[in-house]
């Protein structure tokens, strides 16, 4: 075996919260991908329905809808049910994908950190390497980056086909599906404009370092319970905590999830945002009102940015909490 190979990581070793293996297997650049699969679907099935109210309370105007019950009832009352799942069509092949690139990605960068002095020695792992906590961060960072320009066209289209409201029959839609929106922004912005405010996304994605050192510091805490009475398996533990790593995540990328599909959802003939600075400048100042205390300034303006809160903090527990429990159990299948 050369040295190259005996110092690479395992796979197991990369994993949150996963025990040390019996036998070292070298590491497979490839597994995490084909997990990230299985893992994008999960997401689908779970929250669509979620992104649908949540897209709709961002981007439609202020008073639209009074609060995420109102836009769901409104929604099931006008659309029917199916409206829920509007714009599915792109996420069942975009999600399979871009979650394919972020896990597996996630996985590779893991494996290279840990190479590359990022590690740490842990009792429990019989003195062996495990990635440390600013390790998984800087990886979720590096993944959330990767996935950015691949996901970004994709949640274009579905942004544009959620906000869509059931109009009168005598007017047309403004979009007849996801290639008419691919179609209708090409002929204003040329093929630039499928990728219009990618900066928005990148910024939103740096929050996956919160997402994934938050999964690993969450399984670590709940793994201090082995051996007493509140032990729990290691899927129940990945699930719990990608649960919690995902309200800790969305917490700090919500405000800039708010801008990017803003920007995302702006018209394709007439712009109303000129640059990602001057949608996070329009944003910050559309509920000012100079009448009013800084106090009263300050809370709509916070209130303004977590608009559709509640409904992604209803979406996200288990949406992610599935996602990642079916990611950490194809890795651990592929691991046997």
């Amino acid at each position: 075996m050369s040295a190259a190979e005996s110092s690479a990581p395992s796979p197991t070793s990369l994993r949150a919260g996963a025990p040390s293996p019996a036998i070292e297997k070298r590491h497979s650049p490839f597994i995490g991908f084909a997990a990230g699969i299985c893992s994008g679907w999960t997401k689908l099935v779970v929250g669509h329905p979620f992104d649908t109210i949540k897209t709709r309370l961002q981007c439609t105007p202020p008073g639209t809808y009074n609060g995420a019950w109102n836009c769901f009832t409104t929604t099931m009352s006008k659309e029917g049910a199916r409206a829920l799942y509007k714009g599915a069509s792109v996420p069942a092949v975009s999600w399979g994908i871009t979650d394919s690139i972020l896990m597996g990605s996630l996985h590779n960068y893991r494996a290279w950190l840990l190479a590359h002095g990022l590690g740490e020695r842990t009792p429990s792992l019989d003195g062996k390497q495990r990635l440390s906590l600013a390790g998984h961060s800087l990886a979720g960072l590096f993944a959330g980056w990767t996935n950015a320009a691949i996901a970004h066209p994709t949640e274009m289209i579905k942004c544009r086909l959620q906000l869509q409201l059931v109009q009168p029959s005598s007017v047309p839609r403004q979009y007849a599906g996801p290639v008419d929106v691919v179609r209708q922004t090409v002929a204003a912005q040329g093929a630039r404009g499928m990728w219009r405010g990618l900066a928005a996304s990148f910024i939103y994605r740096s929050c996956f370092a919160a997402m994934f050192g938050g999964f690993e510091l969450c399984n670590r805490a709940l793994a201090r319970l082995d051996g007493s009475r509140y032990e729990m398996s290691v899927g129940t533990r990945n699930f719990l905590a990608g649960g919690m790593a995902s309200n800790l995540y969305w917490f700090t990328a919500l405000p800039l999830d708010q801008v990017k599909n803003r920007i995302m959802v702006d018209s394709v003939t007439a712009p109303r945002f000129r640059s990602v600075r001057d949608a996070y400048a329009q944003t910050w100042r559309e509920t000012f009102d100079p009448s009013r205390s800084l106090g009263w300034n300050s809370v709509a303006r916070i209130r303004n940015f977590y608009r559709g809160f509640v409904p992604v903090v209803l979406r996200a527990f288990p949406t992610n909490a599935a996602a990642l429990a079916v990611w950490e159990g194809v890795m651990r299948w592929a691991d046997k």
